[in-house]
């Protein structure tokens, strides 16, 4: 079986893939491909470049193909994945392709629009995104519309010039709030509309813009998963802030980890991968929820989906083979911790040197790296979704008490509480309930500007 690097045709050359469904492996590599697309049609739209038609035939070709797929329509989004080929009795486990699905919706949507304005001699960025996106706020439009407006209320005074004439600094959580939740990592993909909206954002309006995610870099990571060009305008971190992708280079902030515990954690990762390729019964966790992620101090290892989708016996059998792995490498457990962290994904950390590392040590180091400052005049803007994001909004309220702002995403009652709490001042805070109301609001702001 081969894949075809032909941007007409989306499908491998083997029709049990059209007839009965795709592998792991198989679903992995057709949704990178139509990322390079995806980066492709970005890139080219920023550039005022005409629409690759190829391109976005892949990415209709593709949206079809995962709609064609669903096991059972009255299901949701639930398709088969096939373990393995080879045999007469294939194995078969489901996965919820619902944020593929939607992502793929969103740009044909946006696309179209794109082709009607460029058509017609007119600018792509009049688009109406607000119109296109507001349909798939989970509450309703109204309350789409109502959070846009307080939403852009803070961009545009957080853009405001200071009086040393800087623009200002923007760091943003990834998953959940730039980015809506999927429930596969590696395939946690993207959308153009996405893309060109920070990009832009980031270009016109700030000095830096840094994603700051807790997942890795590679492997895969951000930096596979983003439609956004690379070695520009933003800065991409992952393992929490201690990887930093800056200018084509790797920057790793290792603090406290032993290089005999950073040499195990890669071993063991290694193995954990040739396992999933060898064992067909395993193979599934590549695409169960975390995946495999290998991050600076520690290895992440999804065990089960959201919707108990792998039989336990199945799970079970996967976390004694990762600890048997471990034996392996650290047979005196002096190294590896094996961390069974919630019902969904289970760790293998570096023991450290007493050093805690949250996200705010992550804000403070690609701000000492570029040689600048947390500290007025000028406003900092920060965005997150959960508590681990937190450290990021008291790191800079410490340095800028006068300049700290902030946008959280989420309807966490609790957590909006501690964001006011280190951020007494309504006016510089926004809570919204999706990603797609601060990218539609960052739309909004581009065509003011450009106006």
């Amino acid at each position: 079986m081969t894949v075809t690097s032909d941007t007409k045709s989306l499908f491998y050359n083997d029709d049990s893939n059209i007839r009965g469904g795709q592998t792991v492996e198989e679903f992995k590599a057709m949704m990178y491909d139509v990322q390079c697309h995806r980066r492709k049609i970005v890139q080219d739209l920023i550039a005022g470049i005409i629409l690759d038609n190829d391109s976005f035939l892949n990415i209709k070709q593709s949206l079809d193909f995962l709609n064609s797929n669903m096991k059972n329509k009255n299901e949701g989004f639930m398709a088969e994945m096939i373990i393995s080929r080879g045999s007469s009795n294939e194995k078969t486990f489901l996965i919820n392709l619902k944020d593929e699905i939607n992502g793929l919706q969103k740009d044909v949507k946006f696309l179209n629009e794109c082709m009607k304005y460029m058509n017609d001699g007119k600018n792509y960025q009049d688009i109406n995104l607000s119109e296109l996106l507001s349909s798939c706020h989970p509450i309703s439009k109204e309350k789409f519309y109502e959070e846009l407006k307080e939403c852009l209320k803070i961009l545009e005074n957080f853009v405001k010039e200071s009086s040393d004439g800087k623009k200002p600094i923007f760091v943003t959580d990834w998953d959940g709030t730039m980015k809506d939740y999927c429930s596969q990592y590696a395939t946690n993909l993207q959308p153009i509309y996405s893309a060109i909206c920070m990009t832009q954002f980031a270009k016109l309006f700030t000095r830096i813009t840094a994603v700051l995610t807790a997942g890795p870099l590679r492997g895969p990571g951000i930096l596979d998963l983003t439609a956004i060009p690379l070695n520009e305008h933003i800065l991409f971190s992952g393992s929490w802030g201690r990887e930093w992708w800056i200018n084509g280079n790797k920057v790793v902030h290792d603090d406290g980890i032993s290089i005999e515990g950073f040499n195990a954690l890669e071993q063991l990762n290694n193995k954990m991968q040739s396992l999933i390729n060898e064992n067909a019964d395993f193979s599934q966790f590549a695409l169960v929820g975390s995946g495999i992620q290998r991050k600076v101090d520690r290895l992440t290892l999804g065990i089960q989906t959201v919707c108990n989708h792998v039989p336990e016996e199945l799970s079970i059998r996967y976390q004694e083979a990762v600890k048997e792995k471990m034996n392996e490498i650290d047979p005196d457990q002096k190294v590896l911790i094996f961390d069974p962290s919630t019902e969904l994904e289970v760790e293998v950390v570096v023991g450290n040197e007493g050093v805690v590392w949250n996200k705010g040590n992550g804000v403070a180091k690609i701000v000492e790296i570029l040689h600048d400052t947390l500290e007025g005049p000028g406003n900092v803007l920060i965005c997150g979704d959960t508590f681990s994001d937190l450290p990021m909004v008291q790191k800079v309220a410490v340095e800028n008490n006068q300049g700290i702002m902030s946008i959280f995403v989420g309807t966490n009652e609790k957590l909006q509480s501690k964001v006011r709490e280190l951020i007494n001042d309504e006016s510089r805070l926004a809570f919204v309930s999706c990603p797609d109301v601060v990218h539609a609001a960052m739309w909004k702001l581009i065509q003011q500007y450009q106006k």
